[in-house]
């Protein structure tokens, strides 16, 4: 059996405690507010290429990083599943 000395636990009990608070916090996580960030970060890199707000190019710009992040997250969880489908048919 490993003893491990009272010091080392706890550090080993600090080094999990500080592994395991970025999941924590994550899976309290606002949806709202995780909305607002990825709104801000969108409107930050369409001004970084040049778009300037309250324009068409602008809205196109915050149109494609949205449809990039979409596509990105479609990418990182694949929808594979299984089902049954039935048809209806008039006549053969």
């Amino acid at each position: 059996m490993l003893r491990f000395s009272s010091a080392n636990r706890t550090k080993r009990l600090a080094l999990g405690f500080a592994l395991m608070l970025p999941l924590a916090i994550t899976a309290c996580a606002d949806p709202a507010a995780e909305q607002a960030r990825l709104d801000a970060e969108d409107h930050k890199n369409c001004v970084e290429l040049g778009f300037e707000p309250n324009t068409e190019a602008y809205g196109n710009c915050r149109l494609k990083m949205k449809e990039i992040r979409a596509k990105e997250n479609a990418n990182r969880s694949p929808n594979v599943g299984f089902g049954v489908g039935i048809g209806v048919s008039k006549g053969f």
